[in-house]
């Protein structure tokens, strides 16, 4: 398979001047670029920048992403209501005296992203000047609202609120979720099981009917900067051939505004010209800062599309081992100048939106002398459990005896154990399910 390659007049970049001043503008994101020169163009006056993304006059399979017609900025700005807009617009219909609804204000400010009252109660009613009864009582109006387990103190009272609300909430389940949350959540249903005379297969069912729930009711109204990544490059396989396109929604064209420049300059004032040339010289830095930032960007995914090429046309399992040094000596730039420009940013492909940093690993030794990489371990082991029998999973031992019987792949019982629990597979203990 070919790969497209850049438009680019060099990618031997060097550490010049002008790259030592540009490297803090390396590690912003797209919206951070976007923010900088909006806060540059309104502090000086020569800068003028049009809503056109820059393109270049030549053609180039490095092309802009189709979605042209999306105006990224309008939709980022755009108003989205959040968990306090939305709780304190439901609080007007409740009967409370201006003492409760000071108290049920403060509560609704001091809640976590989850929608957790995480502040002990004793703190809020000295925060309000109350006893804790009255905030108690506040508490229970508070917990009645939407989001269904807003106001909860922790996962276990967010569920029975969730359970009780909805009228699922049964007295055997009640017992459980109440005198045995821990042996619950941790599978160990045994214990359950035998004093509470309910089968391993009831249990189980109660624990599918708790997994449809919702943990973190205030997560449905996180701003839309947290719940989306923007990539800065899509990659995509058009025929043979790896295409990558430029996500230039944020980028904007700058230039000098003529008019205010001549217009201070028919100005009779000696401090005049100074100014102007301070003004220029500060466009040209933030200019050449772009354009250095946009080139080590486009030398950086150049190099991945070389080095990570079986990733782009086969999916995550197939990722090699590639450390930040290997790709900066391929690109003849600095180690820290990949590790800078690398952050906060993402690459589209067609298995899905990855960090740029992701597609650094270390190596492991095979049975064999060749090697894989760390992720590409991890999801041998993700596809082990999907594929295992759930009511007999995998144990880490097994997962390595397997790893190296099938995919020749020799690494310790305490390393399978650690890659699950990075990639938040429970203990075999804990997927086994009994219906």
């Amino acid at each position: 398979m070919e790969v497209g390659l850049f438009q680019q007049q060099s990618l031997k970049l060097s550490m010049s001047k002008e790259l030592s001043q540009a490297i803090s503008l390396l590690q912003y994101s797209s919206l951070d670029i976007a923010s900088f020169i909006q806060e540059q163009a309104m502090q000086n006056p020569l800068i003028d920048f049009g809503d056109a993304p820059l393109v270049t006059s030549r053609p180039s399979v490095y092309k802009q992403n189709a979605n042209d017609d999306k105006d990224l900025l309008n939709s980022i700005a755009s108003k989205q209501e959040t968990l306090t807009e939305h709780l304190l617009g439901q609080i007007v219909f409740l009967e409370l005296t201006t003492k409760e609804h000071d108290i049920i204000c403060y509560m609704i400010e001091n809640l976590d992203e989850h929608g957790y009252l995480k502040e002990d109660l004793m703190l809020v009613a000295q925060a309000c000047s109350c006893n804790l009864e009255e905030v108690e009582m506040v508490l229970n109006s508070l917990q009645q609202l939407d989001p269904i387990g807003v106001g909860a103190r922790n996962l276990q009272e967010c569920l029975l609120i969730q359970l009780e609300q909805s009228g699922q909430l049964s007295d055997e389940l009640e017992i459980i979720l109440t005198e045995y949350f821990q042996e619950f959540a941790y599978k160990k249903w045994s214990k359950i099981s035998k004093e509470c005379s309910i089968s391993l297969e009831q249990v189980q069912k109660y624990h599918d009917q708790i997994k449809r729930l919702n943990p973190r009711p205030g997560l449905l109204y996180a701003t839309q900067a947290e719940r989306f990544i923007i990539p800065d490059y899509i990659i995509k396989k058009e025929g043979d051939e790896l295409v990558a396109y430029v996500n230039e929604e944020l980028d904007f064209r700058l230039s000098v505004n003529d008019a205010y420049r001549q217009s201070l300059m028919l100005q009779d004032n000696h401090a005049v010209k100074p100014y102007l040339q301070e003004k220029y010289r500060e466009f040209q830095w933030i200019l050449k800062g772009l354009q250095t930032r946009k080139q080590t960007l486009n030398a950086i995914v150049h190099g991945l599309l070389e080095k990570q090429q079986r990733f782009f046309q086969h999916g995550p399992s197939f990722l090699q081992p590639l450390t930040m040094k290997e790709l900066a000596d391929y690109i003849n730039v600095h180690e820290s100048t990949v590790s800078r420009a690398t952050t906060h940013k993402y690459i589209q492909t067609p298995f899905g939106t990855f960090s740029m940093k992701s597609f650094f690993t270390a190596s492991l030794k095979l049975g064999t002398t060749e090697e894989t990489s760390v992720m590409t371990v991890k999801e041998l082991i993700k596809q082990l459990v999907e594929k295992e029998d759930k009511k007999k999973p995998l144990s880490d031992q097994q997962l390595t005896n397997q790893l190296l019987t099938e995919h020749d792949v020799k690494i310790s019982r305490r390393t399978v154990a650690k890659y699950r629990e990075q990639l938040n597979i429970a203990s075999s203990n804990q997927r086994k399910v009994y219906v």
